[in-house]
């Protein structure tokens, strides 16, 4: 059994052998009940690399407390962390696999060791309102953390803080109201909001940790300039949409494919931004399969919601309620298969190369002499580059049938060639986007937008038909109406053909 819920704490430095203030009447503050002191003994563990401190999250195994048991926590703030339990175990050398498990991303697939023993003496006095409720909890903690690399000082460091903690529930602009007024109380003794509000990162200072090694950005007015400061927003909101598909939460499918598709472009098609490696090549194609996997999830998605109804009032009441929910269960089942692919795809060796990439590249950038030029010079590169992908690729979507080919065949092959025109055309303009307004020309990024729009259009038309056409099959076969599945092909077909009709028209003008 785990355990999630949310801290919001605030910690103060207080000097050594200080005294508390007098917290009676700050917010709703209005007596306090002094606890029993407890010795609190816990292990932090992390990777050879530190990968977990510089996600910012840390994973213990804690004696002692109430909450005894492995923690794993996860900062989205000074202030504010999820926190996660787990149940202690006998086995204080082994991190459980419960626990690995739910740090997969986080850890990059490597193992964990110990890294940094921390033992405190912690008094706590619980903070009540008029009723004797419970507001926060005030933890007065003497701390002695000991590293436990190679190179640790033989004595441990310690240090004397406070913790503030609210109750489970409470508003998070309450709580940081009542952390504002507790500022001035604290501040009246001579103690202050802590510099470093986590025991783990006083425990490591000075340890050799290779992901807080930082770089320097590139200069300003440089594409690597742009470049890194595209992944970075990226990394942040593709790991965000991660640990909701890792989790089984609801992520939003189109823009995990976006992310994915713009993690793609930057490593794909400004591939000589990067130093000239195998594994820099190597997350160049894991990216390009993240794109491609999210954006059939994305495919899925969409067809789920818009698949079962006509485009019109009129036409959608001739689908009847039995072809609505099979086409409803075919769309469901599609995307939970979709959900399932990418899902496996976050568990492969790949995947985790590209995130070694990605860490790399934002936390120390080392642009190649390419891409410290101006972004109209790179651009030109890009663009001679690109143009001539895109308009290969659309070529082939919209050449003519090969009749010597089974309907089947022909059609699963104009499918493929059309997806493979789509992701080249989106990839393609996400590139141009990254740059800014004036790096590419107008004209050129309008008319690779305009076929990426028109091959999103085909693709969703071409699955859509051939959902369609199998489970009306699978009807007939049955002895069951198919008039309904012709309703919804209708609009299929119609839009099929227009979007044809303008891929080509995209074709010449790119």
């Amino acid at each position: 059994m785990t355990d999630t819920h949310l801290e919001i704490e605030r910690t103060y430095d207080l000097p050594e052998g200080g005294d508390l203030p007098d917290l009676i009447g700050v917010g709703s503050i209005l007596a306090t009940d002094h606890q029993a002191p407890i010795a609190l003994d816990a292990t932090y563990w992390d990777t050879e690399r530190y990968d977990l401190v510089a996600a910012r999250v840390t994973v213990r195994r804690r004696t002692g407390g109430a909450d005894a048991g492995w923690h794993i926590k996860r900062a989205a703030s000074d202030t504010v962390r999820h926190e996660q339990h787990f149940p202690l175990t006998e086995d204080a050398d082994a991190v459980p696999d419960a626990v690995l498990a739910a740090l997969f991303t986080e850890r990059r697939g490597r193992g964990l060791r110990p890294v940094v023993r921390i033992t405190t003496a912690r008094t706590i006095t619980r903070l009540l309102d008029e009723d004797g409720e419970q507001v926060a909890e005030l933890a007065d903690d003497r701390v002695a953390a000991q590293r436990l690399d190679d190179d640790a000082p033989t004595t441990p460091r310690t240090w004397r803080e406070v913790e503030v903690e609210t109750v489970d529930g409470v508003d998070e602009q309450v709580a940081h109201e009542l952390f504002a007024a507790l500022d001035a109380r604290f501040a009246a003794v001579g103690a202050a909001p802590a510099a470093v509000a986590s025991k783990l990162a006083r425990g490591l200072a000075g340890a050799p940790a290779p992901r807080l090694q930082t770089a320097d950005k590139p200069e300003k007015g440089t594409a690597a300039r742009a470049l890194t400061k595209r992944l970075k927003k990226l990394r942040s909101s593709w790991l965000e949409q991660e640990a909701r598909l890792r989790s089984g939460g609801q992520a939003d499918l189109r823009e995990t494919a976006r992310t994915a598709l713009g993690v793609a472009a930057v490593l794909g098609s400004y591939r000589p931004a990067f130093a000239a490696t195998e594994a820099a090549d190597h997350a160049a194609e894991a990216a390009d399969g993240l794109a491609a996997v999210t954006a059939r999830a994305a495919l899925a998605d969409y067809l789920l919601e818009r698949l079962p109804y006509a485009s019109s009032p009129a036409q959608d009441l001739l689908v009847d309620a039995m072809t609505r929910e099979r086409v409803l269960a075919a769309t469901r089942e599609r995307r939970a298969v979709a959900v399932r692919e990418v899902v496996a795809f976050l568990h492969g060796e790949p995947y985790l190369e590209l995130l070694d990439a990605l860490d790399d590249a934002v936390e120390r950038p080392a642009p190649t002499d390419w891409a410290l030029r101006s972004p109209k010079h790179v651009a030109q590169d890009v663009s001679a580059i690109e143009k001539p992908r895109v308009r290969e690729l659309v070529q082939r979507a919209v050449s003519d049938d090969d009749e010597s080919v089974g309907l089947v065949d022909r059609e699963a092959s104009e499918r493929a060639a059309t997806e493979d025109a789509w992701r080249a055309a989106t990839r393609a303009r996400a590139a141009m986007d990254v740059l800014g307004d004036d790096a590419f020309p107008h004209a050129l990024w309008k008319r690779i937008g305009d076929a990426a729009d028109v091959l999103t259009e085909r693709v969703r038309s071409l699955h859509a038909l051939d959902v369609l056409r199998v489970h009306s099959g699978i009807a007939e076969r049955g002895g069951e109406g198919t008039f309904g599945y012709g309703v919804l092909a209708g609009d299929r077909v119609r839009l099929a053909e227009e979007s044809y009709d303008q891929a080509v028209h995209a074709l010449n003008r790119v």
